[in-house]
């Protein structure tokens, strides 16, 4: 005697296939986001860093221009002293 496939048995196992293939899609649609972020994260996180060197740098010149324009002797405005 054999096990008989009813329509409705095999209308459960697409639906059970199509559920399944979906939540693939869905997965592998947010590893693709995540692995893009990632790219993303690690190609920018250097030029910001290098922005802010930038602009620590940019901002102690302007300062250092500012008390040589004071009267303060370079060789004492390059240090960062803070004068009172």
């Amino acid at each position: 005697m054999r096990d008989e496939v009813t329509p409705l048995q095999v209308d459960q196992q697409v639906q059970r296939v199509l559920a399944a293939s979906v939540a693939v899609a869905e997965q592998s649609l947010l590893l693709g986001l995540a692995l893009h972020l990632a790219w993303l994260d690690a190609w920018i996180r250097p030029i910001l860093q290098a922005q802010d060197t930038y602009r620590e740098w940019h901002t102690q010149q302007e300062r250092r221009a500012r008390l040589v324009r004071r009267g303060i002797p370079d060789q004492v405005a390059r240090q960062g002293l803070r004068l009172v």
